[in-house]
């Protein structure tokens, strides 16, 4: 009994060990989180300890920075929105009793993707101005594309069985750069060996895209999908033949496999011409030869009577 007593205390005083020193270090070791935010809209950056707002006065200072960059405080109590964000950001000051010190960044820009970090300074009365939370939060930004748009291009000037389609894929406003794909059917079209695609990025860095596909004139259903893999969105546009007019773009050479077969197509319609007027001449001669025969046999009667 004394035994079991005396392992009863030595677990219970383990346990307050173990939960002071969680309660310690809960204070000022870091944590860290990841939000995404959209482009134009805002985004919260969450830093927030019920047991700081406890303990929070009118000593109590809030700082925001990237790096060792400072871009937002609250000190003296005041806040300070003269720096890095300006009045895109600001605090919830009536929210620091209950341990909400989050930063709210509005009006998003591609640039303000970046790891920010809390600091949270109380004065204590042993120790001063102190450091008794840190929280680390990733800003990443994304936008959303728009619907592509699907255009058609025949490789010659006619619809034919043997013609080159060239269809083109494009989409803009989205960020980041997207995966493009094709796909016929349920089966998905390799875009390293079918596919040509060109991603551009403006000043801003949102992105355009426009992708490029060769397929037969026969086939007549391709999808084209932009997927923005951050904001897991994928926007698709349908191409079937009844759907979209064909261009009449005679002379534009579309692909290889085109330009290898144009010639001898006009090889062939020309042989057929030749032909055509052979034949022709072949039957002039022949009625010229049966007109004069029977002028001559004509002719032959009137000298007998």
């Amino acid at each position: 009994m004394h035994l079991l007593c005396c392992r009863v205390t030595r677990r219970v005083a383990g346990l307050l060990q173990f939960a002071l020193l969680l309660l310690c270090c809960r204070t000022v070791s870091p944590s860290s989180l990841t939000v995404t935010g959209i482009v134009g809209e805002s985004a919260l950056l969450p830093c927030l300890d019920t047991n700081v707002g406890k303990q929070a006065n009118n000593d109590i200072r809030v700082y925001w920075q990237v790096a060792t960059r400072l871009i937002h405080s609250f000190h003296k109590g005041r806040e300070d929105n003269t720096l890095g964000l300006g009045t895109r950001a600001r605090l919830f000051t009536a929210e620091f009793k209950h341990g909400n010190f989050s930063l709210l960044l509005t009006d998003l820009r591609v640039s303000d993707a970046a790891t920010y970090t809390c600091l949270i300074q109380l004065k204590l009365p042993t120790e001063g101005n102190s450091v008794v939370l840190r929280v680390t939060v990733t800003l990443q930004i994304a936008a959303h594309f728009a619907k592509p748009t699907l255009s058609t291009h025949l490789s010659e000037g006619q619809q034919g069985a043997g013609g080159v389609l060239r269809l083109t894929c494009s989409s803009w406003g989205g960020y980041p750069a997207p995966a493009v794909g094709w796909t016929c059917g349920s089966l998905n079209l390799d875009p390293n060996s079918t596919a040509t695609t060109h991603t551009d990025c403006s000043p801003q860095r949102l992105c355009n895209v426009t992708s490029f596909l060769w397929v037969s004139a026969g086939v007549h259903c391709i999808t084209c999908s932009i997927h923005n893999t951050r904001l897991k969105e994928k926007q698709t546009e349908t191409f079937t033949a009844m759907s979209f007019p064909l261009e009449n773009t005679k002379g534009m050479v579309v692909s290889k496999r085109a330009k290898r077969f144009w010639w001898v197509e006009l090889i062939a319609i020309a042989a057929m011409i030749v032909l055509l007027l052979l034949c022709l001449f072949l039957r002039n001669v022949l009625l010229n030869e049966a007109t004069h025969r029977t002028w001559r046999t004509s002719g032959d009667s009137a000298v007998n009577l």
